[in-house]
């Protein structure tokens, strides 16, 4: 197909949903395209010419494009905190709960079996973007791959409503109609087309505002705040929160925390922690981070001619051996997550100044990147993840994360590099359809190695 088809109807796509197709997804759309212009006797470019938003052709071609990555009582410390401080408060009461970006449904049925556990009368309702993804959730059959390490022991609570066969999980039908599940689009859908008047106490948005840049995130979140109760809670993935600041969510809501679990509550009480350094903050600093920049590009050539030396050292030698990272990786990257969840940039730098050791400076540079990247010092980010990717060009998280800052930039040219090159690198780790153990996997969290390559997949079309 043409080139001037492909980006028409990549355009659709992204105008109605805010969804820039993978690459790897094009081969399918094409065929799509193909075969029902064939069926009416037109031409391909005729038929996406024709393609408008609310009508059965076109929603068929975004649920082809739709991306889902879900399991049941993902990320567990969420559902510790709701069992312990937040359905206690509800139980023998009703408790009316939103996840508006449901998917196909191990979300809501995991929020829906917890809160009968607990005698909470929950009202329920799950919204999504792809129609086939409700229509998974209104049939009930789960494959066995829905259930998964992260939130085993919340997985006893789904016995009572379902039955698990050797390929599936199958929930009963009476159990599944208290989900009251709906289209809805995120971008282009009004709240005053819900199909439920009350306003909700939790509202759930987890997992989406990846693909979404700035304003979209703030449109978005502003939209839908206004049908949240006085003192409701919104939970985004824990993967997120770290970089979603009051440059996106409304004044009304504050950024609060249990533990390590951090969420926003309406018209809270609780002092606001805020991500972002206030206006003035911002200009006394920027002198200092391109100071900082600037140090930081002749420490990366400093290590380029280190590295050059030893590598000419030990020319001649069959055997090399690497210095292994003298710290816990994964508790020093968990540390460093927490301090940047609760706002403190300051400490979470520090934490990152504690990594020593010629064989440890890729960890550091891009931790370092991590922690700005948050603070919304991009420039610096930008610096950082580069630094880590000239030490280990097979470190995928940096090139990863500098892919998202170059284009939270807007220099997507070079961020379409960034997640092609990650992408690369996870397929020659086996990573290109399904699951499996990556290096640097400290990184992950919740998502799986292949979620991540679709990201890079999605991320890695031109002219995003």
């Amino acid at each position: 197909m043409s080139s001037d088809l492909i980006e028409l109807i990549n355009s659709k796509i992204l105008n109605y949903s805010g969804i820039y197709v993978a690459q790897s997804q094009i081969y399918s759309l094409e065929n799509h395209i193909k075969k029902q212009a064939i069926a009416r006797g037109i031409t391909p470019m005729a038929f996406v010419q024709s393609l408008t938003p609310h009508t059965p052709d076109f929603d068929e071609v975004i649920n082809l494009v739709t991306v889902n990555e879900t399991y049941f009582f993902r990320e567990e410390k969420q559902f510790d905190f709701l069992k312990n401080e937040v359905f206690p408060k509800f139980m023998g009461k009703n408790l009316v709960l939103w996840t508006c970006c449901c998917s196909t449904g191990e979300e809501p049925i995991s929020l829906l079996a917890l809160a009968l556990s607990m005698n909470v009368n929950l009202t329920i309702y799950a919204s999504d973007i792809d129609d086939n993804a409700l229509a998974t959730l209104k049939c009930g059959h789960y494959s066995l791959y829905s259930l998964r390490a992260d939130g085993k022991k919340y997985h006893k609570l789904l016995e009572p409503y379902s039955t698990i066969t050797e390929t599936e999980i199958v929930f009963r039908s009476d159990f599944i109609n208290r989900i009251h599940s709906f289209k809805f689009n995120l971008i282009q859908g009004e709240c005053s087309q819900l199909p439920f008047a009350d306003n909700v106490d939790i509202l759930f948005m987890r997992n989406v505002f990846i693909y979404f840049d700035k304003e979209t995130r703030r449109a978005v979140t502003k939209k839908l705040t206004q049908r949240i109760k006085r003192n409701g809670l919104l939970f985004f993935s824990m993967n997120e929160i770290g970089s979603i600041d009051n440059t996106v969510i409304p004044d009304s809501l504050c950024k609060t925390n249990s533990g390590t679990v951090y969420y926003f509550e309406k018209d809270g009480q609780k002092e606001k922690k805020s991500a972002a350094l206030a206006p003035t903050d911002r200009h006394l600093q920027k002198k200092e981070y391109e100071q900082k920049k600037e140090k930081l590009r002749r420490e990366v050539e400093k290590v380029k001619i280190q590295k050059y030396a030893e590598t000419k050292k030990a020319q001649g030698q069959v055997k090399t051996t690497s210095i292994a990272a003298s710290f816990d990786v994964k508790k020093l990257y968990e540390n460093v997550c927490r301090e940047i969840n609760n706002g403190n940039f300051e400490k979470a730098r520090k934490l990152t100044h504690t990594i020593t050791g010629t064989g440890s400076k890729k960890y550091a540079f891009f931790m370092q990147g991590y922690v700005e990247y948050h603070a919304d010092n991009r420039a610096a980010a930008e610096t950082l993840f580069a630094s880590a990717e000239s030490i280990a060009p097979d470190f995928w998280p940096a090139f990863f994360y500098h892919g998202m800052v170059l284009r939270d930039m807007g220099r997507m040219e070079n961020a379409v590099g960034c997640f092609s090159k990650c992408k690369t690198l996870l397929s020659g780790f086996g990573i290109k359809g399904g699951g499996g153990a990556v290096p640097y996997d400290f990184t992950l969290d919740s998502f799986s190695p292949s979620y991540i390559y679709s990201l890079c997949d999605t991320f890695s079309v031109g002219g995003l």
